[in-house]
């Protein structure tokens, strides 16, 4: 049997490399709760601002064939509340707990100060941060906001499919102190109701995730992994184990899912988990490392 152990730092030990990414079940405690019995080896949060935000009308998400597309509108229920929710997961967990990762998101430099401040009280084992797409410098001062307020805790920079020079973005992130980088956020998108002659979303556009996303997001974790020496957190479109063997070829440390849970419920952690370990028997790895950015090699 391979050795599925990843050592993401000094701090973060993980039994598997696959993780629930941010976006599914991280509005709960109790769905945190069951994505760790399933399997996930670490668990990520919904995005948290500062205050509470109201979700939107349904339609908010759709299956349209080849992917998912959603617009909750950042729905969630403020950093304060959130830094309960990763306490009351961890009680409840008890000796299921894995990591938890909390991802922030934020509209500008002082904001993330101020949510990385108020997250650290959680002692999150990771504090993943939302960038811009653009702009250079403001990318630099938010990583250097956050890795600042973070103190001990290991931060990880999310970088979007639609960031134009994405191994530039990733490298100033190394630069000015993130730990890893989590690639990628999804890709916006719009779906028309024809026969109502209207946006089929309540928010008109939204997110794409899902098998369709699959291939931008190889695209955009090969380019960051040729431009840090840091580890990347690869997600977009996982729902087989061979989608984990082409994510972490490509260069992923570890791999998130998260529309796969719609796809294959909470047992795609395990049934990917198991899909991966055939490939790595079939090809004869032995462990993580083989595998890690070998195209590139």
């Amino acid at each position: 049997m391979p050795d599925f152990s990843c050592r993401l730092s000094d701090q973060i030990q993980l039994k598997t490399p696959i993780i629930l990414a941010s976006g599914v079940s991280g509005n709960s405690d109790s769905l945190l709760v069951r994505a760790a019995k399933s399997g996930a080896a670490a668990v990520t949060t919904k995005s948290c601002t500062l205050k509470y935000r109201p979700g939107t009308d349904n339609p908010a998400s759709s299956d349209w064939g080849c992917g998912l597309i959603t617009n909750l509108g950042m729905t969630n229920p403020g950093v304060d509340s959130m830094v309960y929710l990763i306490n009351a997961y961890r009680q409840k967990a008890a000796d299921s707990v894995v990591p938890v990762i909390a991802n922030i998101y934020a509209d500008n430099v002082e904001e993330f100060a101020d949510l990385t401040a108020k997250i650290k009280l959680a002692q999150p084992d990771i504090v993943e941060f939302v960038l811009p797409d653009h702009d250079q410098g403001l990318i630099a001062e938010i990583t250097a906001a956050v890795r600042a307020n973070a103190g001990t805790i290991p931060i990880s920079a999310k970088i979007s499919a639609t960031c134009v020079a994405i191994g530039k973005t990733a490298r100033t992130a190394q630069d000015k102190g993130a730990n890893f980088i989590t690639a990628v956020n999804p890709i916006p998108g719009m779906l028309i109701d024809a026969f109502a002659a209207k946006p089929f979303l309540s928010l008109q556009s939204g997110w794409i995730t899902g098998p369709s996303l699959k291939p931008i997001a190889l695209k955009c974790i090969s380019d960051i992994y040729k431009e840090v020496s840091i580890p990347i957190i690869g997600m977009g479109g996982v729902s087989s184990g061979l989608d984990m063997a082409e994510m972490m070829l490509a260069g992923a440390s570890i791999v998130g899912i998260g529309s796969a849970i719609y796809y294959r419920g909470y047992e795609a952690f395990t049934k990917i988990l198991e899909e991966f370990e055939t490939f790595m028997n079939t090809e004869g790895y032995n462990n993580l490392a083989e595998i890690c950015g070998k195209i590139w090699r």
